[in-house]
């Protein structure tokens, strides 16, 4: 399970960013790894995106480290390969994660099910 990225994970890497960018303040780092909390990233992610961005040298702000292309399409969907149980099934029924969608942070239902719960709010 993806550790999740909190405040004092955004102070450590602060420090690891103005190590590598001097010139960027630690106010503005702070900003960009909030941002990137508040929108459920992972330990992983954030630190991924940041590096990419430090070593960027279009990047003359750590507004650069929200920036698209430093976030790998793996980055904004993890766990997107493989099998997932559906919290709505038989809890043994496992489907494939292309199958399913998530309906909330870190819970998934399939397809199948999901079609079955739209068709029930209007019944």
């Amino acid at each position: 399970m993806p550790y999740k990225f909190d405040e004092h994970d955004a102070t450590d890497l602060s420090r690891m960013i103005r190590r590598r960018r001097p010139e960027w303040t630690h106010q503005g780092i702070m900003k960009s790894l909030q941002q990137a909390a508040e929108a459920g990233a992972t330990l992983g992610q954030v630190t991924t995106a940041a590096e990419k961005s430090t070593q960027n040298k279009k990047a003359l702000t750590p507004a650069a480290i929200m920036w698209p292309e430093h976030w790998t399409t793996e980055a904004k969907t993890p766990n997107m390969t493989g099998t997932r149980l559906c919290a709505q099934c038989d809890p043994a029924r496992k489907h494939a994660v292309t199958d399913m969608t998530e309906v909330a942070r870190g819970v998934w239902i399939c397809h199948e099910c999901s079609g079955a719960s739209a068709a029930g709010v209007g019944a």
